[in-house]
């Protein structure tokens, strides 16, 4: 327990929130050490802070910290950000960063989202950098819990993080343990391919859309404007959009295109609102019988 301890005063008594850690093919850089190089160099070129060496030390199996020899091969933990394509959803970039779909609760967790968010278009989330803890001996969950983040309660997150069965883990087991509070620094971060940046700007361009465009669309609609409800809200791209104003902007939509008599356009709009918030149900006393027969058909309707 000394290295646990060891740990926790070095990094200052670090919190576990509940987060998913980044896959090993992305979430860990090879580095060939250089003449000159150390731990505290590395950590302070990667993370900002040459106290974060210990996540460097616990990556690579160090016990002790020692100085690099060149040609050293190290593994440095490394956070990442994910630009939103369609169809992604958080079980899915669970499974493919995280390793499990079981993860998307600390995925959705870390990024302040909840676990049922149906992400937008271009929305960025963050995996953050993450270590891998091999036991030394038989070693219970608790301990190491208390070790690493002062809290022996974080041993019931650990196992069900690592989908373990029991409290303890055997010599030589490894656990994935997420480092959320770290980030790399901008000069080493992987920059955005051309299609994820274009995703990320038209993402911030509909949202700044949407905050102009709303407000004065549901004033039109108190008014009866239902042209300039439609103007305002047909120039917005829903999938692109944080999920509350997609669900208002489409229920808005959809019924001025019931006031149209436009069923189709409305059945169109109302799906895409359920696509993002399929337990949605309309109040009875904002929406018309004629509004909520249209919403109704659309929930019915094979997906």
């Amino acid at each position: 327990m000394f290295f646990l301890r060891f740990i926790l005063v070095a990094t200052l008594a670090i919190a576990l929130p509940a987060s998913a850690n980044a896959k090993p093919t992305s979430g860990i850089e090879r580095y060939k050490v250089r003449k000159g190089d150390s731990l505290e160099l590395l950590a302070a070129e990667y993370y900002g802070n040459r106290v974060h060496k210990i996540y460097l030390m616990v990556e690579n199996g160090m016990d002790h910290q020692r100085p690099l020899k060149p040609g050293e091969r190290l593994r440095i933990p490394v956070s990442a950000t994910i630009t939103t394509a369609a169809g992604d959803t958080l079980g899915g970039l669970a499974e493919s960063y995280l390793g499990s779909s079981n993860r998307a609760k600390y995925l959705a967790e870390f990024n302040g989202l909840d676990v049922e968010t149906t992400l937008a278009l271009g929305q960025e989330l963050i995996v953050p950098l993450r270590v891998r803890y091999r036991a030394k001996g038989d070693e219970n969950l608790r301990d190491i819990a208390l070790g690493l983040f002062a809290d022996a309660s974080l041993a019931e997150l650990l196992r069900d993080y690592n989908d373990l069965e029991g409290d303890t883990l055997a010599a030589g087991q490894l656990i994935s343990v997420p480092v959320p509070k770290i980030k790399v620094q901008a000069s080493k971060r992987r920059p955005p391919s051309a299609d994820e940046d274009a995703r990320a700007s038209k993402r911030t361009d509909m949202m700044r859309r949407a905050a102009l465009a709303l407000p004065i669309a549901k004033s039109a609609w108190r008014a009866g404007g239902f042209a300039t409800v439609k103007r305002e809200l047909t120039r917005l791209e829903l999938d692109y959009l944080d999920a509350s104003f997609a669900t208002d902007a489409g229920i808005l939509l959809g019924s001025v295109y019931v006031a149209y008599d436009d069923v189709d356009s409305a059945l169109a709009a109302f799906t895409k609102v359920l696509s993002r918030a399929p337990g949605l149900v309309l109040d009875e006393k904002i929406h018309s019988p004629k509004v909520r027969a249209v919403w109704n058909r659309a929930k019915e309707a094979p997906p």
